[in-house]
Order: C-alpha cells, then structure tokens, then sequence
C-alpha cells in the first residue's frame, strides 16, 4: 500500500537492530546498576516461602513464611523483613513443588521458566496481530521485550505476571482454535488476576467465553484443594487487606495514589480514583465497539487495566506489552507517533530514576534500543517523523531524571533499620508497618509525577488501537 510507505531495506533494518543488540548489551553488561543487598528475584522469595510453609501444613497467607524466608541468603533474619504472600490458592501447587529444592536452585528454574515465557508471549502477540511469525520479527519483538522495563523487573524479581500475561495472551490466540488449551491458559492467567483483566474484551463470544468459564472451574477446583472449597472468600480478604496494607504507597501505579502525591487529602484521592475507574470503563466499552479484531481489543483493554485494578505495581506494567508490540506491527503515520511515545514511555522504568540512581544511564540507553527497534518495525518515511519524539522523549528524560536524584526513594527493606515482627498482627499490617518504617507512605508530588508519566503511556497505547482504521478481520 503505497499510502503506508515502503518497508525499511533489508540491510537498513538490520542496521537499526544491531545498533539496538549493542545498545542492550552495553546496558547489561557495563552499566549494570549497583546490586541493592538481599536475596535473588526477590519477590520469589514469597512464592518460595509459601511452598514451604503449605507443605509445612502451616497458612502460606500468615506469618510461617517468615520461617522459611529468614533462612535465604541475603536476608536479614535479624529484624523483620517478611515479604506476604497474596498469590491464588491454586498456585500454591507450584510453589510447593519449587519448595522441594533449594531456593537457590529453585531460583534458577524458575528464571528458567520466565525466560522461555518471554519467548511464548513474544511469539503469542505476533500471532495474535496477524503477522507471519519470521525469525527477523520475532528477534526484533524479543529485542523490544527486553528493553520493556516492567518485562526487565518481572525477570529480576521472579514475577510471575509474566507468565501469567502469557496466558491470557494465549487464550485470545487460542480460543479460536482449541478451547481447552485456552482454558488451561485461563487458569495460569488466573495466577496474578491484574493480568488477567484484558480478558474481559473476550466475553460474549462462544469459544473465548467457554474457554474462561472452563479456566475459572479449574482454578476454583484446584484452589479448593489446597485451601478448602470456601477458599475465594478468604483469599478476597487477603485481597483487601494487602491492598488496604499498600494504599497511597510510593510503589502502588494508580491515579488515586498519584492524587495523593500531589496533596489530595484520602478521601479526595479515592474518590479520584473511582471517577477515573468509571471513566476508563466507558472508554474500554467504545473501544470495544470500534474495534472488531480480537487481539486488538484485548491489547487495548489491557493497557486500560492500571486505570481500573486498584492495586498495581511497576512490574505489572507487563500486561501493556501486548499493545506495544500490536502497535509497533500494526500502526502508520500519525498514530505510529502516538503508539511510539506510548512505547517509550511505559516502557521505561520511571520511579527507578529516584529509586536507583546508579542505573540511570543504563535505562537510557535501553530506552534508546526500543526507539530503534520500533523504528525498525515500521516504514522507512515515518523515520524523520519519528525524530522529534526521540528528541521529546530526550528532554523529558533529562527533567525526569533530575527530578528523581533530588527526590530518592527509599528502597524496602534498606531504610527498616532494627524493626521487628509486631506480636500477633496479620502479615497485610506487617507489610504496612515495614513500608512505613521505610518511608514509602511520605508525600512527594515528584514520586507522583513519575508514576503518572507510566500511566501516560498505557493511555496513549489504548488511544492508538483505538483509532486504528477499522479494517479489521471480524473475531
């Protein structure tokens, strides 16, 4: 189509992807941040402990899991450092069986794991947005998962949002075609319900409704095995408690803890919160009638989810990968402008700039490997259309980054000090107190604009799959 312009030369976009390899390489090999102490991926650690407290015949939500988590390297089992566990009953199957083995090795597996899911989900959105899966689009969209920021966090925590993005992208590229595999892939979506919530845009067609209906009879099944067939009305309290333990935390990504930054009292921020929940609601349902083509309508509802799940860190983020490599695939002309800016910006690790000031200049330059990389998937005459948002994005980065050394975040657990387990409180006012004693409930609005600026660019992907030419294959 000549109105789209011509595809980059063979030799021009490989150019752009090697620029991008050594650009990431540089990162990750002489840029590496400085190490923060404590043990490996971090949030395994609780997946880990819970294994071991179930298998223990201890409750994986309270505090046995201090029992198991004090005893890995790197944990200061001097003072209390109790991560909680607030992952579905019918996990912990897994993490029992992750218990069996050391958590260094059990570490290593489970890296294992998110790495060949990296690859699945990669593969997943290039089918599901309709492009033939070749070697040079896939190593290009594996190239611009790893300088996705929230994927760059799932890995170094041993998240399991990534596999659980993983699943529900499959049940959209599978329902069609198998629904019981797609239901399967419902069930490990189920494992971190934020990623889960794209699925929504399913619902009301034949196969994809079954397949998700069947998913939420097996997760109910096997969570009524491990924690008893009442298991959901106890885990919605764990549910509450932990997001109640969490609410207006530097590290909670909602526009209701934004508000509170910017000095809106509690109440004013939670009313802010559900305007913005009910105004995302009707956004995704206009959504949801101009865009026909399924993949595309869960990208989009997807990249919504941080405005309406209520509880969301930076790591979840993950759930916006779908839309961003839709949009690098799919987009043209003014909305690739609008899709790239998305790109950049929740693709960067913006509260990581006050959080982690060493590794600065390693985001930088994997921010810059993205923008070649999006460049690469596009047409050669939206390069210098391309070029001002580079330089926008540059601009941004060097306030943002000012911004951020002169309003650090405290980093949990550094700043707990000698603070030690409260006698008899639940493992959600554990948490509470230990985000408290490390100071992520002070009021910065600087922690609130960087946070915002993540949440800009869900908005912004959402907007381009919005306004896509409708010439999409009916679902």
């Amino acid at each position: 189509d000549a109105r789209r312009g011509r595809k980059f030369g063979v030799v021009t976009k490989w150019l752009l992807l090697g620029a991008a390899c050594v650009a990431i390489l540089v990162a990750i090999v002489a840029l590496r941040p400085i190490r923060t102490p404590g043990p490996l991926a971090r949030d395994f650690e609780a997946y880990w402990a819970a294994g071991n407290a179930y298998d223990a015949r201890g409750d994986p939500y309270g505090r046995e899991i201090w029992n198991a988590e004090r005893q890995i390297s790197g944990v200061d089992a001097r003072r209390a450092e109790l991560l909680p566990f607030a992952g579905p009953p019918h996990t912990l199957v897994g993490w029992s069986l992750a218990a069996r083995f050391s958590y260094e090795r059990a570490t290593r597996i489970w890296w294992a794991i998110l790495a060949m899911s990296l690859l699945g989900l990669v593969a997943a959105v290039v089918a599901g947005s309709q492009r033939r899966l070749d070697v040079g689009t896939l190593f290009a969209g594996t190239l611009l998962a790893v300088t996705f920021a929230p994927i760059s966090s799932d890995l170094a925590l041993g998240q399991i949002a990534l596999i659980a993005f993983l699943g529900a992208t499959l049940v959209v590229v599978l329902a069609e075609r198998s629904w019981p595999v797609s239901a399967l892939a419902a069930c490990l979506a189920f494992a971190q319900p934020n990623a889960s919530i794209g699925l929504v845009s399913l619902l009301g067609r034949n196969r994809a409704t079954l397949a998700i209906a069947l998913g939420v009879l097996i997760t109910y099944v096997f969570g009524a095995l491990t924690a008893g067939w009442e298991w959901p009305v106890h885990y919605l309290n764990v549910v509450a408690q932990q997001v109640t333990a969490e609410r207006f935390s530097a590290i909670q990504f909602d526009l209701a803890s934004v508000a509170f930054d910017f000095g809106a009292s509690a109440a004013e921020a939670r009313a802010f919160g559900a305007i913005v929940a009910v105004v995302t609601v009707g956004a995704a349902l206009f959504l949801a009638v101009r865009v026909r083509d399924g993949f595309a309508r869960f990208a989009g509802f997807s990249a919504l989810s941080p405005f309406v799940a209520g509880f969301f860190h930076e790591h979840d983020f993950v759930v916006a990968f779908a839309a961003a490599l839709w949009c690098a695939l799919r987009t043209h002309g003014r909305l690739r402008i609008v899709a790239l800016a998305g790109t950049l910006l929740i693709g960067f690790d913006w509260l990581g700039l006050a959080q982690r000031p060493s590794g600065i200049a390693q985001s930088a330059l994997l921010a810059a490997a993205a923008f070649a990389i999006f460049i690469a998937l596009g047409n050669e005459r939206e390069l210098r259309s391309a070029v001002p948002v580079g330089v926008v994005f540059v601009g941004l980065l060097a306030v943002a980054a000012t911004v951020g050394l002169r309003n650090v975040v405290p980093v949990w657990p550094d700043g707990l000090g000698t603070m030690h387990l409260p006698a008899n409180a639940t493992t959600a006012a554990i948490w509470h107190e230990e985000q408290r004693a490390t100071g992520l409930f002070s009021v910065v609005p600087a922690w609130g604009f960087l946070r915002a600026l993540s949440l800009l660019g869900c908005a912004l992907l959402a907007y381009a799959i919005y306004r896509h030419p409708s010439y999409y294959r009916t679902a």
